[in-house]
């Protein structure tokens, strides 16, 4: 028996268990449909830099509306962006909330800036337990989930005098020009 056989023989074991990973939504955010087992889902379009404000708005390209498949034990929230400084202000500071419907998961707040530099990319990640004993917003968990959630992000400025951007890098290329740079959203179903 080849190496190569061995190897596949012992990948197979391995997924007969937990943590497999049953779908994945993911793509950049430009309006593109993704088909997988649970149903068809459509990522936001994305076509412009969003200013910050000291107002918490959802993040354009965050939100999705998702069921997972059954046999979901979890599920993987992943939304990449990039923070940037504006013309006006060499040291932005967001502070981005995340979402399951209307319950902010408070445990996941989080602030990210770029100070001195001119942008810098977020990946933000959070892991939804969907089979947890009770219910806990506060890290969100769930007992169960087999309806559609809205899961987003928000994010404000820390202060007037704090502007920033998402979805732009400035200075791009040597030159003093900007870069447009649309999020990518990831939701992976794991079993």
């Amino acid at each position: 028996m080849s190496t190569l056989k061995v190897d596949n023989l012992l990948l197979a074991d391995k997924n007969k268990g937990t943590g497999r990973i049953l779908e994945t939504v993911s793509g950049v955010c430009n309006g593109q449909g993704i088909s997988v087992l649970s149903g068809n889902y459509v990522l936001e379009n994305v076509t412009a830099v969003q200013t910050l404000t000291t107002t918490h708005t959802d993040v354009a390209g965050s939100t999705i509306s998702y069921t997972p498949p059954e046999g979901t034990k979890s599920v993987s929230y992943e939304c990449t962006l990039v923070l940037a400084r504006t013309s006006t202000d060499a040291n932005p500071l967001g502070h981005f909330s995340f979402f399951i419907d209307s319950d902010e998961v408070v445990y996941a707040r989080t602030n990210f800036g770029s100070y001195g530099h001119y942008g810098g990319i977020l990946a933000f990640k959070w892991i939804i337990d969907c089979n947890a004993s009770a219910a806990d917003a506060n890290v969100g968990s769930l007992t169960s989930w087999t309806t559609p959630k809205t899961l987003k992000m928000t994010v404000r400025e820390y202060g007037a005098s704090n502007e920033g951007q998402i979805h732009q890098l400035y200075y791009w290329n040597g030159a003093t020009s900007a870069q447009f740079h649309p999020p990518v959203l990831t939701i992976t179903a794991i079993g």
